[in-house]
């Protein structure tokens, strides 16, 4: 096994915020070329440390750094990577890096293109920083700077009316950080700082009934990333107007931040107070499902379609976590993984329908199977995976998740989430028809070698997560809540 002698935590998140002014200066120079050189580059060594990382984090051990910072206020500059963080940081590591390297063809002819992969830079920085930091007040920070960018991306780069979405996107997303803000000063008036590890050691034990509503406050915080119905509806118009790479990026693998602070702190750090809630967070996640669900079945856009589907789909995530036992719990974080994988495989196949064809209804589409034949069979994975058909990744995910509804006694409510799978296969057979059988299309090509290449890569993991899932429960056994 390698061990690293290299900061590389320190590295991971350093690198992409350190080079994104770089990439913009060196793209203002010598042509945005050199700013989507910088942004490959430096995002493949962020997934090589990652991978080198996770071969440690696999056999069960906890990669700690910590930097002198502001030892006045009890702070330092500190890093950990445990089974629980591993399994996000894989998935915005991935996804990150093969969005910079999708965006190559897709972003081309765009303007600005060498501010674009510097805000991605700081975009991805961002969710890396919140996966790895020890602290709240850091994890504040970096929760900000992901939206900041990822804001500017939408707005300056995205379709329709893209100034007022990015507005509805930040002003709903800060709110709810502000709710997250508040819950994190008042534990630090509690405990006197928000390191994790004393957040661990005191805040399970303490029974203070302000604590419940601190939990519910950071709650609030992450629903508000997740999209949890009805703190929903700035998902929709962002993930659907936002240019595809960054839509992959959103739904991907931002949204699964709010679901690294629901498992992070309401779950490991406030549990026991955030537990009187949890039924109602249950049917809440529920109702979630069905209302995303019947939302993307009635679309005629292809990438709302996909955004709809990403609210339903984060109801069977919070639906797991709510059950706060360990089978519900790791349902719902390997839906995390399948979820990530497949949703970022479906955004690229919208994208390489919109770049080849420039249509995005799918009653004006039709007939692309035949001269888009690789893109219709990703479609169809990806889709067929959050459906939860066997042997694809989202199978297994979503058949731990209704098994842990069912030891926790909620029959009535995992039989719904069971039939809304029905939904789920629905409305990706029928945008299937529409896109690539129904009706003839002419002068349509399949993806060039650039936009494929990530799509091959996602498509892979699919099938193999399918059939080796242990190993992703492996790394989640690692997480100290699930042993």
């Amino acid at each position: 096994m390698i061990e690293l002698e290299v900061p590389s935590l320190l590295l991971t998140v350093a690198l992409p915020v350190g080079f994104a002014p770089l990439a913009f200066l060196f793209g203002r120079i010598a042509g945005h070329r050199a700013s989507e050189l910088i942004s490959h580059a430096v995002l493949g060594v962020v997934l090589a440390l990652t991978a080198l990382n996770a071969l440690q984090v696999a056999s069960g051990r906890v990669i700690e750094e910590r930097y002198p910072w502001l030892p006045q206020l009890g702070l330092s500059l500190g890093f950990r990577l445990d089974g629980l963080s591993l399994l996000f940081l894989t998935l915005i590591a991935l996804v990150g890096f093969l969005a910079s390297v999708y965006s190559s063809r897709y972003m081309e002819g765009e303007r600005g293109l060498e501010a674009y992969y510097a805000l991605l830079l700081l975009f991805v920085g961002g969710m890396l920083g919140v996966v790895l930091v020890t602290n709240l007040f850091l994890f504040y920070i970096f929760w900000e700077l992901m939206l900041i960018p990822s804001y500017f991306l939408i707005a300056y780069w995205g379709t329709g009316n893209a100034r007022v979405i990015g507005f509805k996107y930040f002003a709903m997303t800060h709110a709810g950080a502000l709710a997250l803000l508040t819950g994190i000063v008042w534990l630090n008036v509690l405990y006197g700082n928000v390191e994790f590890s004393t957040l661990l050691s005191r805040a399970p034990l303490d029974t203070r009934p302000e604590l419940q509503i601190v939990s519910l406050l950071i709650f609030a915080g992450a629903a508000v990333k997740m999209a949890l119905f009805p703190v929903h509806t700035w998902l929709p118009d962002a993930h659907a107007e936002a240019p595809t790479p960054i839509s992959v990026l959103l739904s991907g693998v931002m949204i699964k931040t709010g679901v690294y602070a629901f498992a992070r702190i309401v779950i490991e750090m406030l549990g026991p107070h955030f537990k009187p809630f949890a039924s109602a967070i249950a049917l809440l996640s529920v109702v979630t499902m069905i209302w995303g669900g019947a939302m993307a079945l009635v679309q005629t856009d292809i990438k709302r379609v996909l955004a709809y589907s990403s609210v339903s789909q984060i109801g069977y995530i919070s639906f797991g976590l709510s059950l706060l036992a360990p089978v519900g719990v790791m349902g719902g974080l390997l839906q995390v993984v399948t979820h990530g994988l497949a949703k970022s495989l479906l955004f690229m196949t919208a994208g390489v329908i919109i770049h080849s064809v420039g249509e995005r209804d799918i009653r004006k589409l039709g007939g692309l199977m035949s001269s888009m034949p690789f893109t219709a069979v990703a479609f169809l994975a990806g889709g067929l995976s959050i459906a939860g058909t066997p042997p694809l990744a989202g199978f297994f995910s979503e058949l731990v998740i209704f098994l842990g509804g069912f030891q926790a006694g909620l029959w009535l409510l995992t039989s719904i989430a069971i039939l809304t799978t029905a939904i789920t296969l629905g409305y990706y057979t029928r945008t299937f028809m529409y896109v690539f059988q129904v009706g003839e299309h002419r002068h349509a090509h399949d993806a060039p070698i650039s936009m494929m290449a990530p799509m091959v890569v996602l498509l892979a993991l699919l099938v193999t997560f399918g059939i080796y899932v242990g190993a992703v429960q492996n790394v989640l056994v690692a997480w100290g809540f699930l042993k």
